[in-house]
């Protein structure tokens, strides 16, 4: 299995840089491939004769069973929060470090008119 997944790694990983020159192609493909898979998961479940109370049932335990049921359904939403909160905090600290340094500028300046003041006095 191991070999299996290996060779299949590799057909991905080259398929994946050969794509990158013709990103329309690529979506193009990878629209079709995702519509025929979803079709065929639709037919198998249509086999089982699975309504839709224990297709949901079915969907929330395998979901559940491989890690992904928060993921898909929370996951996307907390992961844009949090990267909408990282641009915020990131405007806000750019903000701050131009405040700084105006202020610092400032204190710089009375600084040097405090040092000539007294360079005046000792004279």
């Amino acid at each position: 299995m191991s070999y299996l997944t290996n060779v299949f790694l590799r057909i991905e990983e080259k398929a994946r840089k050969y794509f990158e020159k013709y990103p329309f192609t690529h979506a193009f493909i990878a629209g079709f491939g995702v519509i025929l898979f979803w079709r065929g998961a639709w037919e198998i479940a249509d086999l089982f004769h699975l309504g839709p109370i224990s297709s949901v049932i079915i969907g929330c335990l395998m979901l559940g069973g491989v890690g992904l049921f928060i993921q898909t359904f929370v996951g996307n939403a907390i992961i844009i929060k949090s990267v909408e909160k990282e641009k915020q905090t990131e405007k806000q600290t750019e903000k701050e470090v131009k405040e700084e340094e105006v202020t610092l500028s400032m204190l710089a300046k009375k600084l040097n008119a405090l040092e000539a003041k007294i360079d005046s006095l000792k004279k």
